[in-house]
């Protein structure tokens, strides 16, 4: 059970202590305890149990919430009662909040909350206006010549730094978070065998990266790579998302810009906003919530990210939401977006999730601007626009439709594996339109080597394109670092080498994406689902149904996953 759900029914479920209806009378009855409850009995138990939470909220007489939802975690099995109740303590204040001030009904709240059903409420369905401004004609891009100037961007995401991560402590422990010095089987009685302990360097399972190993990386890219400035997206902290403090989460950012100052003094460090910044985890309140703010981060950001390489003129912008915009090159600007005011994760969204900050508004007036002056441009963010609230999600769409011919470069993390998204022209779906990139993450939770990115774009020169003309992922293999206590860095592929691709277009991607559909048995596809992972000794088999439905993931770029497959 995700860690959301966990949460919000852990809060919301106080039917076990009341007689309702007959489908769900009570607790035994709206859960089978022998397993994880479906989302129809989740959905269910939150439409008996949001109508008497929100009385209780309304009365004040909130006192038992927190023992009913310790019970109801630890009855269930979802977690042991010390991470149960530290979660709860973590996130009842701001949820209770959310759920009193909300105009959301019962049903739709455990609709958005639980994804029970659509929600036709008007704070959740918005749309922004595009300038009446006719969109230009859109022209079949053209490769650069061979010895073009060329730019090379690295591309860090996901770091999720673990500075209690312990060698030897118990990695297959159960819990959300493993591989520590706190790391306890999550049922004590449970033999331990030799192959349950962490490796020195990293472990597959649900543990983070420790600090040696991201500075060991950073030291080899120092050293060994070539590049010429830094995209860093977000999820700096590690996953032990039930006990964080705001200097927890300050501290994590402090240690890793301080690594970024030792080993890329001499390059500049463009960021985007993870959503694990924030304490509790995805809570990130708009400026309309008066109980609770987020400026104790931004202002630290403001100071940190200055410090790595933005202009001291963005600071205030930084203070205020996070998000920023500048010119990294005659004819090439970046736009870095704060893409946590769009997950269904942010509960506070569940007031008025509206263009919070006005942060798409803003994005159009970047781009309308840009498309003016003839400026091409790159995107960076934490959250694919598929992981967010449908009409944040559909208006990015529309966004990046419209400026097809502006947007050249999307580059963004969050999903730990290495995957692109498509865009397809809103008036003829066969048409791809844009790429969005998705870089792996140097943590390893779960499943995952630690790694890199590289991407190689059109360079700085008149009427350059900026477009990306290729990618390389360089990982570390666990299994053998942990084994030889030697890590050794390695270059996992080149896009354009291993699928044989002309160029990066659109089309070029499209294509492939075609012909693995018609093929699921293609070396290609192979190469595609372990890349996926960065080569992890680790990985699942992917059968003829997995196979599909990874194919048809790379076409969605909207949360509705509108196109056909």
């Amino acid at each position: 059970m995700s860690f959301k759900i966990f949460v919000f029914c852990s809060i919301l479920v106080l039917v076990c202590s009341f007689p309702v209806n007959k489908q769900c009378h009570d607790l035994k009855s709206c859960f089978n305890t022998n397993k994880s409850p479906s989302p129809k009995q989740l959905c269910e138990a939150c439409y008996v149990a949001m109508p008497i939470a929100r009385d209780i909220i309304k009365k004040n007489e909130t006192k038992p919430i927190k023992e009913i939802a310790t019970f109801i975690c630890t009855y269930l099995k979802i977690e042991e009662l010390k991470i149960c109740a530290d979660a709860i303590d973590l996130f009842t204040a701001p949820v209770l909040n959310i759920i009193n001030t909300t105009t959301l009904n019962d049903i739709e709240l455990c609709s958005v909350g639980l994804g029970c059903g659509p929600v036709t409420n008007p704070i959740l369905n918005w749309n922004i206006t595009l300038p009446n401004i006719p969109k230009p004609p859109v022209f079949p891009p053209i490769l650069p010549s061979h010895d073009a100037p060329k730019l090379r961007i690295l591309h860090l995401s996901d770091i999720h730094i673990d500075f209690e991560y312990q060698p030897g402590a118990l990695a297959d422990c159960g819990q959300p978070l493993c591989c520590r010095n706190s790391s306890t089987s999550k049922f004590n009685s449970d033999p331990i065998e030799n192959d349950q302990f962490a490796g020195y360097w990293g472990d597959y399972r649900n543990c983070d990266v420790p600090k040696w190993t991201v500075e060991n990386m950073f030291e080899h890219i120092a050293k060994n790579e070539e590049f010429d400035f830094i995209y860093w997206t977000g999820d700096l902290p590690p996953h032990n998302v039930w006990k964080q403090t705001r200097e927890d989460q300050l501290n994590a950012l402090d240690v890793l810009t301080n690594l970024f100052q030792k080993y890329f003094a001499d390059k500049k460090v463009f960021p985007a906003l993870g959503n694990h910044e924030a304490t509790p985890v995805n809570l990130y309140p708009p400026p309309f919530v008066k109980q609770d703010n987020i400026s104790w981060l931004y202002s630290q950001l403001a100071v940190d990210w200055v410090k790595t390489g933005l202009p001291e003129s963005l600071a205030q912008n930084i203070t205020k939401g996070a998000f920023y915009s500048l010119q990294l090159y005659p004819g090439l600007r970046l736009i870095s977006l704060n893409m946590n005011y769009c997950p269904n994760e942010n509960f506070y969204l569940y007031i008025n999730s509206s263009d919070p900050l006005g942060q798409l508004a803003w994005l159009v007036d970047i781009l309308q601007n840009s498309e003016k002056i003839g400026e091409k441009v790159h995107i960076i963010g934490h959250i694919p626009p598929q992981s967010c609230l449908e009409s944040f999600s559909k208006n990015y769409y529309r966004i990046v439709n419209r400026y097809e011919s502006t947007i050249v470069g999307q580059f963004f993390g969050h999903t730990h594996s290495e995957k692109f998204r498509l865009f397809y022209d809103l008036e003829d779906i066969k048409r791809p339109v844009n790429v969005l990139y998705i870089s792996g993450s140097v943590t390893t939770y779960s499943n995952l080597n630690p790694g890199y990115r590289i991407f190689t774009i059109d360079g700085s020169y008149k009427n350059s394109s900026f477009q990306v003309l290729d990618h390389e992922t360089h990982f570390l293999n666990l299994t053998e670092a942990n084994l030889t206590l030697k890590p050794i860095w390695r270059k996992e592929y080149s896009a354009k080498e291993a699928f044989n691709l002309i160029s990066l277009y659109p089309q070029d991607w499209n294509e492939l994406l075609n012909n693995l559909s018609k093929n699921l048995n293609s070396p290609e596809l192979e190469k595609l689902y372990r890349y996926y992972s960065k080569s992890s000794d680790n990985q699942g088999s992917c059968d003829f149904g997995c196979r599909k439905s990874f194919i048809c993931d790379f076409r969605q770029s909207r949360s509705d996953n509108f196109i056909p497959c």
